[in-house]
């Protein structure tokens, strides 16, 4: 039982990240990801729970958020849309942290849920690119000041990210690449062979927050690494010849990061503005909110765009109220300091490589969370829950490793 609760949670995975129910028009017929949740949460709660799990902070804050969500249904703007739409995708990502701890016990399943996990991450990248490059695919495009207009590489048609999106996605892989290279000659092989194009996808985004997230990559990597020089010095290498190809209107885009004296400065600019809007419309209904997985719908009915909020902060505020957003952040807080238990558990400790690896990566994805938080929307989206079900994996395998 134990055995096939872990396997399914491997195709629901699968399925999750790459689309299978869009891809396989049988698979959406039939509800496949709905279905398999259903049968993970019937042989999760046959499994006898773990006292030590159930009081954890991070359990105990993310029942409170969806009891918070159930219980206000009937108080917020779009009730039927929260049914509907809202609570199905939401508790779609919210399982990967309970899927997690229940079925991830042990290093080698921990090891293959990173490993499926990075491999379809992969798959989400290379396939826009593949496409861009035989067909000239972009899937976005930012408008410039002048009435200019710039592509941008988002997800393949079947895959629907953002650019932003992607360069999350590329830059949530790279860590995990660079730190399990040391495992085994197979993982240096793909980390070398795909890190090129997964920069060059990255550049195609035009995502200014993934510039900035690769920054901070870096810089985790050379804080954690034992080649400091090294790698900065091929990093330098690297971006020389990086920004000596990019287009003119990348160059400007990624200039205006710090530079209001270009053209793509307006929506630099406009985001910051765009933030002010989400908290004033959030302030129609401060308490309960618009409903869950509705902030594009406020948006369009009352703040005059169609569009989903680029803050983590805002989309709840609009979506659950600041009381909500009170909840979520303590939330945050709880899987912050539970990695922090993990990193002193670490401490003067002699664990197997594949434990340090996995913390080091994680280290480096907790980052860029927070980075991206401010960037880009996510209540509904799996990254906070699957790093917190990582992190409590990872917090019982080293306590046992250390009790051996």
């Amino acid at each position: 039982m134990n055995n096939t609760g872990f396997n399914l949670y491997i195709v629901f995975v699968c399925s999750w990240f790459l689309h299978l129910t869009s891809r396989i028009e049988f698979l959406g017929s039939i509800r496949f990801d709905l279905l398999l949740v259903i049968i993970l949460t019937l042989l999760a709660l046959s499994k006898k729970e773990n006292n030590k799990d159930s009081k954890n902070d991070i359990y105990i804050y993310l029942k409170i958020i969806i009891l918070f969500c159930l219980l206000t249904i009937p108080f917020v703007e779009w009730p039927g849309s929260v049914i509907k739409f809202g609570l199905p995708n939401f508790i779609k990502a919210g399982v990967f942290f309970y899927f997690t701890v229940r079925f991830v016990n042990n290093i080698e399943r921990l090891n293959a849920i990173i490993i499926v996990f990075i491999g379809c991450q992969l798959f989400r990248v290379i396939e826009p690119l593949y496409l861009h490059i035989t067909e000239g695919y972009w899937g976005d495009l930012a408008s410039m000041s002048g009435w200019e207009y710039m592509y941008r590489l988002s997800g393949a048609p079947k895959d629907i990210i953002n650019p932003n999106g992607l360069a999350f996605v590329i830059l949530t892989t790279i860590p995990f690449l660079h730190f399990y290279s040391c495992l085994a000659k197979l993982y240096k092989f793909v980390y070398i062979s795909a890190l090129p194009l997964l920069l060059y996808a990255l550049i195609l985004t035009g995502s200014r927050s993934g510039m900035i997230g690769l920054i901070m990559v870096l810089a985790g990597i050379v804080y954690m690494s034992k080649h400091k020089v090294t790698i900065l010095i091929l990093a330098m290498f690297g971006g020389t010849i990086i920004y000596s190809g990019m287009s003119d209107n990348q160059k400007d885009r990624y200039l205006s990061i710090v530079n209001s004296d270009t053209k793509n400065a307006v929506t630099a600019e406009g985001r910051i503005e765009g933030v002010q809007k989400d908290l004033a419309l959030a302030l129609r209904r401060p308490f309960f909110g618009h409903g869950l997985g509705t902030s594009k719908e406020a948006k369009a009915n009352y703040g005059g765009e169609d569009k989903i909020s680029h803050n983590l902060y805002t989309e709840i505020a609009l979506e659950i109220g600041f009381v909500g957003l009170t909840l979520y952040i303590i939330f945050i807080k709880s899987i912050i300091n539970e990695f922090r238990k993990n990193i002193e558990l670490f401490k003067n400790q002699i664990l197997d490589a594949k434990l340090i690896a996995v913390n080091n990566s994680l280290i480096v994805w907790l980052s860029l969370n927070i980075i991206f938080s401010f960037a880009s929307y996510g209540l509904s989206s799996y990254e906070w829950y699957l790093f917190a079900g990582m992190t409590v994996a990872l917090r019982k395998q080293v306590e046992t490793d250390t009790k051996n």
